[in-house]
């Protein structure tokens, strides 16, 4: 990875995140030490703990720092589209901003096969981030019919990842491909289709989500 990928570009400082996948990349999740990333930024451990006090604490900011790559838009930019094609925009944005990170997380997912507990920390993680998308696409749902409109996003979330990890276009073409193909598979219970013509959206009582 190029040198300047290991640096923060608004701070100067070394980007401890992308430095902590190169470490999961080189040597797995279980091998993953933030001693050695303090000597590989060229830290004290003192300041990898302020940030990054464990491994699920990367896990978390990973996550984080997706979500606002997700979430930075402008409304302009979507105004006026579908709820599919929203979404669409949305967790494209959040694919564009991984790619730094895939050998990281090729790794990492294979880890997942045998770790109940990564899968259970990252399942948690893409609900909320899902939770998110829902509201930032206009799908307006609460309580179970949420939930269940979460696990069709999260499916095809997760099945789009599989071409992700193969696609090596600068553009990610065929991402986008499968992603569209995905999210058209499931529109209907993640209540991604516009309202027909003539007709205002139901509103539902808002619950517990």
């Amino acid at each position: 990875m190029a040198i300047d990928e290991d640096i923060d570009e608004t701070t100067g400082a070394p980007d401890l995140l992308v430095m902590a996948f190169e470490l999961i990349a080189e040597h797995g999740w279980s091998g993953l030490s933030l001693v050695e990333l303090a000597r590989r930024a060229g830290l004290p451990p003192a300041e990898v703990y302020r940030q990054l006090p464990g491994r699920v604490a990367v896990l978390r900011a990973l996550s984080r720092r997706m979500d606002e790559a997700m979430l930075e838009f402008d409304e302009i930019e979507l105004a006026g589209m579908p709820p599919r094609d929203r979404m669409f925009e949305l967790l494209m944005r959040r694919l564009e901003a991984l790619v730094p990170f895939r050998p990281g997380l090729e790794r990492l997912a294979r880890a997942g096969r045998c770790d109940p507990c990564l899968v259970l920390a990252t399942g948690c993680r893409l609900d909320r981030s899902l939770a998110w998308a829902q509201d930032a696409a206009g799908v307006r749902r609460f309580g179970l019919r949420a939930r269940i409109a979460r696990r069709a996003l999260g499916a095809a979330y997760l099945q789009t990842l599989r071409a992700w990890f193969r696609d090596e276009s600068v553009d990610l073409s065929k991402t986008m491909v499968e992603l569209d193909k995905q999210l058209r598979r499931v529109e209907g219970v993640a209540g991604l289709r516009p309202p027909p013509a003539g007709r205002a959206p139901r509103e539902e009582s808002p619950q517990p989500a």
